[in-house]
């Protein structure tokens, strides 16, 4: 069920638009060696800069997260201080917010400062996640505490120690983060079609849409795209998947 769609996008990157629409339909390509979708794709559109700007804001993005959302796990989990509870639980209602209520005071802020048609305005809205900071929390949790106190009485600072015990002992919910972080801004659509007027700061996924219009779809075209936009993701997933699989097995999340 999960495997199949992408298998399909696959093949029908290969067909002619004559093949896709053929009656009875066909599941394999008349030439698996055709590349002629492939060519199009890069002669129409830069879409290797769409690419390219799609990985440094996920990367951006990614690597701002994991640093942030670690150094509040690390003070929500292991510090006591007024309204901890009630600080963490205003972090967490924001995933119940949707996107689309704060898109346009937004837009206005980023516009203020002149950041459209920036990395950094298309990156700014996914360099803290909610969802990070309470999964960090329970990685540090993990932690014992008594290794810290260890630490501190040793006369390590608090930066020392987390950068040299406590961001090691996490790194299966930080490979976690990076995957789902990666991923999300990677797939986000919404903001940068807001905050992105130039064809060249545009990403994958809003290269995407030009290949449909009111009329017509050009599957063969749109399809190959797909299949380009989903091999960062798959090489990612590859990449982490030993670290998500051990985090989650840690931490509770099954299912």
């Amino acid at each position: 069920l999960l495997i199949f769609p992408i298998l399909w996008m696959f093949l029908t990157s290969f067909k002619t638009p004559a093949e896709i629409l053929r009656l009875p339909i066909t599941f394999l390509p008349d030439s698996i060696i055709n590349l002629q979708n492939y060519q199009e794709v890069f002669s129409r559109y830069p879409f290797l800069r769409y690419i390219g700007n799609s990985l440094i804001i996920s990367i951006v993005s990614c690597l701002v997260s994991i640093v942030i959302t670690t150094m509040a796990g690390y003070g929500f989990s292991k510090f006591d201080f007024p309204g901890k509870e009630i600080f963490f639980f205003m972090i967490l209602s924001f995933l119940a917010v949707p996107f689309q209520s704060v898109v346009v005071p937004l837009y206005k802020w980023v516009n203020r400062f002149g950041l459209v048609d920036t990395y950094l305005g298309i990156a700014l809205p996914l360099l803290v996640s909610s969802f990070g900071v309470f999964l960090m929390r329970q990685g540090v949790d993990m932690v014992p505490t008594e290794i810290i106190e260890a630490a501190r009485i040793d006369g390590s600072s608090e930066f020392n120690t987390f950068i040299t015990l406590i961001f090691p002992l996490v790194k299966p919910f930080i490979a976690t983060q990076a995957i789902i972080k990666f991923m999300w801004s990677w797939n986000e659509f919404f903001w940068p079609l807001v905050i992105t007027n130039e064809d060249e700061m545009k990403v994958v996924t809003v290269g995407l849409q030009r290949f449909t219009n009111d009329y017509y779809i050009e599957y063969n075209l749109l399809t190959a795209a797909s299949v380009l936009s989903v091999l960062p993701m798959i090489i990612m997933l590859f990449i982490f998947q030993k670290g998500i699989i051990r985090s989650v097995s840690m931490s509770g999340l099954k299912g």
